[in-house]
This record gives structure tokens, sequence and C-alpha cells, in this order.
């Protein structure tokens, strides 16, 4: 069974990752052209824009989530982790798998179902930006937070299977902690 997770179910997530982080590196590329080309509009013809900044804003907002499962997939987090390093590696697997299916999980499920049913409430009502002059639609925005979260939450599963392999094999996956950098997309 552990072998046809890893052949099949794990890849397509990884890949889902992989798509929404290039996503992100996108949206960076977007954001510093928009910079730009406000920067050149409101020194250089003294004609700033409306909406640039509410832009930025939004595209920033989301693209740390659209990362955020990527990163998790390279184990690239902020972790402190210097008394776990010293356990044995299955022990190690085992308390990182109770905490993606006691707290992490449960958690992104809330963010996430929460995320979605704000994101589909603004598309369903074409709801608006209020507190921008700009004012404009919202859902963009919320949706790349539900898709991040989603993702979020699928690589956890992920992750929580491979901490679940490495609890029964732990030659088959990496080490708690390490970064993994044969991982293919």
């Amino acid at each position: 069974m552990f072998r046809l997770l890893d052949r099949t179910l794990l890849p397509a997530i990884d890949r889902i990752s992989y798509i929404l982080a290039v996503v992100a590196m996108v949206e960076i590329v977007a954001m510093v052209a928009v910079m730009l080309y406000e920067v050149l509009l409101r020194y250089g013809f003294n004609s700033p824009t409306l909406w640039s900044n509410d832009l930025v804003k939004y595209a920033n907002g989301t693209l740390f989530l659209l990362a955020a499962a990527w990163t998790l997939r390279k184990n690239q987090h902020v972790r402190i982790d210097f008394l776990a390093a010293r356990l044995p590696v299955r022990l190690q697997h085992l308390i990182n798998l109770l905490f993606y299916l006691a707290l992490f999980l449960p958690l992104l499920w809330l963010l996430a179902s929460t995320s979605v049913g704000k994101a589909w409430k603004a598309w369903r009502t074409g709801e608006l930006e209020q507190a921008s002059a700009w004012e404009p639609l919202i859902w963009p925005f919320l949706t790349g937070i539900a898709l991040g979260l989603i993702a979020l939450g699928l690589q956890s599963i992920a992750e929580a299977i491979r901490h679940a392999i490495g609890i029964v094999d732990p030659a088959r996956v990496y080490p708690p902690g390490a970064s993994d950098e044969h991982t293919s997309v």
C-alpha cells in the first residue's frame, strides 16, 4: 500500500504544491512590474494609479499561502527541533504524525473551509473591497487564500502519510527536519 501511495498520490499532491508555488513566483514578478509602473507614472508623469497599491497588497497576501505547500514539501518552514532531533527517527516520525493529525490538519480544515465559504460568497455576490477607493472585486484575493490553504492541507496530508511510512520503514522517507533535495514534480 505504501508503494502505491509513494508512486501515485504523494507525487500528485507534490505537483499541485509545485504548480501553486510557480503561480506565487509569477505573482512576485507581476508585483514588481506593477510597482515599477506605479513609480514611473507617479514620479515620471505625476499621474499615480488608483489600483497599484491594492493589487500589490492582494497579490502579496496570496503568494505566501500559494507557496506554503511547496515550502512544507521542501521542509523549508522555520522549525525548532533541537530536542526532537536527538530522538530515534521512528519516534520523530510519530511525533510529527501526531502533530499533523491532532493539531495542524484540524486547524487547516477550519481555516480552509471558512476561506472557501468567504471566497464563494464574494464570487456569488460580486463583493467589492469597500476599504479601497478603487473598490476591486474581492473574490480573486479570497480565492487565492482558499487555494493556498487547501493546498497546504493536501500537502500536510501527504507529509502525514510520509511520517506514517517513516514509522513503519524509516529508510523509505527522509528523516523529519531534513530537506528532501530529490523532490521531483
